[in-house]
C-alpha cells in the first residue's frame, strides 16, 4: 500500500510499500519519528483517508474501493476514535457526550456500564470543564467503546497529559484489550509506551522498518518517560 500527497515535483510519499497483517484482539503500537507515516496509516485504517495505491482490508472488508457513504457507515459502526485532544462537547455532561455517539450506533452498549468500565461512573453527570485531562480522555475512550467497535484507533492519546494521568489512561486502554477483546491501534512517538504493547510496528520515512512481538508486555504502571 502507498499514500502519495501532491503530484509532480512536490509529491510526498507518506507511505511506501506498506504491507501489514495484524491480528484481532491485540494492542498494537505504531511508533516512529515525526513524519514517518504513523498518523497517515491510522487514518487509512480508520477510513478517514484513502491509499493512493494498493488495498486496505479490515475485518474482511476492503476499504479502498468503498464509496464515501459506505466508508461513513464503516467509521460509524466499526471504528472508535480516540485523539490527543479530547473533542468533547463542552455543553454536555460526560454521560451525554457518550449518549450522543450511542444514538448513532446500531447496537450500542449500555452508557452507564461503559462509563463504569473506564472508572467514571461517579463522574457521569459532570461537564468536561469539571473533569481533569485524564478523565476527559477516559470519556473520549468511553465514547469510542459505546459503539462496540471492532477496532479502536488512538492517536497520541497521552500527548497532552502529564505522566501520572497518561499512565492511568494507558491502564484503561490495556484493560479494554485484555477484558473485552477489542483490537487497539495506538500511535505514539514515545518509544517507552511500546513496552506495554502486544505488537509494535516501527515506521521510518513511510516504510515499515520492523515489526516486534512482545511475549510479555509490561503493565503501564512500569513505564517511565
Amino acid at each position: 500500500m502507498e499514500k502519495l500527497y501532491g503530484t509532480g515535483e512536490v509529491a510526498v510519499h507518506a507511505l511506501i510499500d506498506v504491507c501489514l497483517e495484524l491480528p484481532r484482539g491485540e494492542l498494537v503500537v505504531f511508533v516512529g519519528p515525526s513524519g514517518s507515516g504513523k498518523t497517515t496509516l491510522l487514518n487509512i485504517i480508520g477510513g478517514l483517508d484513502h491509499p493512493t495505491n494498493g488495498s486496505i482490508t479490515v475485518a474482511g472488508q476492503d476499504l479502498a474501493g468503498l464509496p464515501e457513504a459506505e466508508l461513513t457507515r464503516y467509521r460509524r459502526q466499526k471504528v472508535g476514535f480516540v485523539f490527543q485532544f479530547f473533542n468533547l462537547v463542552p455543553t454536555l455532561t460526560a454521560r451525554e457526550n457518550v449518549e450522543l455517539v450511542a444514538e448513532l450506533a446500531e447496537s450500542p452498549a449500555d452508557v452507564g456500564q461503559v462509563l463504569e468500565s473506564v472508572g467514571l461512573g461517579h463522574r457521569a453527570d459532570h461537564f468536561p470543564a469539571a473533569l481533569s485531562g485524564g478523565e476527559q480522555q477516559r470519556v473520549a475512550l468511553a465514547r469510542a467503546l459505546v459503539k462496540r467497535p471492532d477496532l479502536i484507533l488512538a492517536d497520541e492519546p497521552t500527548g497532552s497529559l502529564d505522566y501520572e494521568t497518561g499512565i492511568r489512561v494507558l491502564e484503561t486502554m490495556r484493560a479494554v484489550t485484555r477484558d473485552s477483546g477489542h483490537t487497539v491501534f495506538l500511535v505514539t512517538h514515545n518509544s517507552e509506551i511500546t513496552r506495554m504493547a502486544d505488537r509494535v510496528v516501527h515506521l521510518r520515512s513511510g516504510r515499515v522498518a520492523e515489526i516486534e512481538v512482545n511475549a510479555e508486555p509490561v503493565p503501564p504502571s512500569q513505564l517511565r518517560w
